[in-house]
């Protein structure tokens, strides 16, 4: 990388709010939740799933064009248009846990959800585009480290199929490719001049998505009402 303190400070505001060691992950790792608490997050976790596109495009529209914006577009597509749509992936997962796809579909979020999702559209559509980028990069990173061992966790300890797991499966690979994307447009877009204050606000940005994701988990984990 180009910018190794921008990268040591973007990494260390990821790592305070690391989503693999929040309790509600550790215990899918260790095979300690109910199905009820996977249905749960299932229906609850839907809806960030499910509006992330809709960053992705609140961005594309503020882009001039260039090699960014068809970057964002190729990003959007990839979630929405090429093979299945990853939230009609994520109800496969809903489904294989027992639940309604319809339901989960309509059901309302709760609060810190809804929190979680208003955080990253308006850093979408507020903040700099490399701020911006700084939050996926902050979602989807974190996306890919964790989906490996969910999938795994899901066919070794709560008897999952391939079709429930493909969300998870998908994403082990696909978001070290978004993240790495992400990470490149940075480095490759900042601008000498301003460094010092771009970084400050992709830092800072960095720490909001990471710290909405910290919380949207604790929601999930209190409303399932695990220990």
């Amino acid at each position: 990388m180009k910018h190794p303190e921008l990268w040591s400070r973007i990494e260390a505001a990821i790592g305070r709010h690391d989503l693999l060691q929040h309790p509600f992950y550790q215990a899918w790792t260790a095979g300690k939740l109910r199905g009820e608490d996977l249905r749960c997050y299932a229906q609850e976790y839907y809806h960030q799933v499910a509006a992330f596109p809709a960053c992705l495009s609140a961005l594309h529209s503020r882009l001039c064009d260039g090699p960014l914006r068809r970057t964002v577009l190729q990003n959007l597509c990839e979630e929405e248009i090429e093979g299945v749509p990853h939230s009609e992936l994520w109800l496969d997962f809903a489904e294989g846990m027992g639940a309604n796809r319809d339901a989960v579909r309509h059901a309302a979020p709760s609060a810190s959800t809804q929190e979680l999702i208003a955080t990253f559209r308006e850093i979408a559509a507020k903040r700099s585009p490399f701020a911006a980028l700084g939050a996926f990069y902050a979602y989807e990173s974190q996306v890919a480290r964790i989906a490996g061992l969910k999938a795994q966790g899901l066919r070794e300890m709560y008897g999952a199929d391939a079709r429930t797991c493909s969300y998870f499966t998908l994403h082990s690979t696909w978001d070290v490719h978004h993240s790495r994307v992400w990470a490149e447009q940075i480095d490759g877009g900042m601008d000498a001049a301003n460094m010092e204050e771009a970084m400050e606000e992709i830092v800072a940005t960095v720490e909001d998505a990471a710290a909405a994701m910290w919380k949207g988990l604790d929601g999930i984990h209190q409303q399932c009402g695990c220990n």
